[in-house]
């Protein structure tokens, strides 16, 4: 469905694009809005095949459809453009978001498992092998000025984005036998900041281990831990800003308002809270909205919406509220 941004009214609804019989259930996720157009992907139960399906954002008729293999690549969106693996899953296409429209196809390597990231307006794929440990594949996707060059990174690095035209890393810390720490707070040990044209890279360690949610914007990497706790690091030095403790339970990662400079968070039980972003004061937080917490940690995300903030929380509510005003009752959808 589509609500009205400021007013909660409900605009149009759709139908389910693919029909969910029984005691099954799909799980949706909106990849996002790009050209007129919402893209959502629906995964079925068992083993039925994912689909992106686009509809119009003014009137939510279905636009067109595609079946993904997400077995080895997930699906990305970069501008106008989605990125999807098809038939075999040994390749990803590229097409109009508005129209399904191909444009690329480019292969993917035997026996990895990939990730795409956006970085710098470039889109990138992060491999890694699926049976041994080493070094992870970076490869710029279709790039305008010819081939990509193949980069090599190590298995345990985890690219955030882009920051002075390199692409930013952050090294996962590996246990005395060699093994990567991993799950909800998984630390980060340093970061590494790659030249995308050259491979020349460099590793500057953290003054001490970050975990949780990153976020990265404003040349400032942001975790947000599992307790709460929010940490400001400098992308450029890996110098701690600041780090202030929350009462947000198992937040989602921090959206950065660069108007406002502060970071707002959002926790699964619909408590939102406001952070300056240069010096980390806690500007306020609110009370929880959800009615039970019964989902994954980050499953929520604040979102800036024609000035007001809004969120979701696992009840199905959606709300919205003035960042200058949080205190305030907002008005029912």
């Amino acid at each position: 469905m589509r609500l009205d941004g400021k007013t909660g009214e409900t605009l149009w609804r759709a139908g389910p694009p693919s029909a969910v019989t029984g005691d099954d259930f799909s799980r949706f996720e909106i990849l996002g809005v790009r050209d007129d157009a919402v893209l959502v992907q629906q995964e079925p139960p068992g083993e039925g095949a994912t689909r992106v399906f686009a509809f119009d954002t003014g009137t939510g008729d279905r636009l067109w459809d595609r079946a993904v293999n997400d077995e080895w690549v997930d699906v990305a969106l970069s501008g106008d453009t989605v990125v999807l693996p098809e038939g075999d899953g040994t390749s990803v296409t590229a097409r109009s978001a508005r129209t399904g429209t191909a444009r690329w196809t480019e292969p993917l390597p035997a026996r990895h498992a990939c990730g795409i990231t956006e970085a710098a307006d470039r889109l990138y794929l992060n491999c890694t092998p699926e049976e041994t440990s080493g070094e992870s594949l970076v490869t710029e996707l279709h790039p305008a000025g010819g081939p990509a060059r193949r980069l090599t990174v190590p298995d345990q690095a985890v690219c955030f984005g882009a920051f002075d035209g390199r692409l930013l890393f952050l090294d996962l810390t590996q246990d005395e036998d060699g093994n990567t720490l991993v799950g909800q707070d998984a630390p980060y040990a340093s970061i590494r900041s790659v030249d995308p044209a050259t491979g020349a890279e460099s590793t500057t360690k953290l003054a001490e281990e970050y975990g949780g949610q990153v976020t990265l914007a404003d040349g400032t990497l942001w975790f947000a831990t599992s307790s709460g706790r929010v940490t400001a690091v400098s992308a450029r030095t890996g110098r701690p800003l600041w780090q202030t403790p929350t009462s947000l339970e198992q937040p989602s990662e921090a959206t950065y308002d660069p108007r406002a400079r502060a970071v707002y968070l959002a926790s699964a039980s619909g408590r939102v809270g406001a952070l300056d972003a240069k010096k980390g004061t806690l500007l306020w937080e609110t009370l929880p909205r959800a009615e039970r917490n019964d989902t994954d940690w980050g499953a929520t995300r604040v979102r800036r919406v024609a000035g007001a903030l809004v969120a979701t929380t696992p009840d199905g509510t959606v709300f919205s509220l003035d960042p200058a005003h949080p205190e305030r009752k907002p008005h029912s959808g």
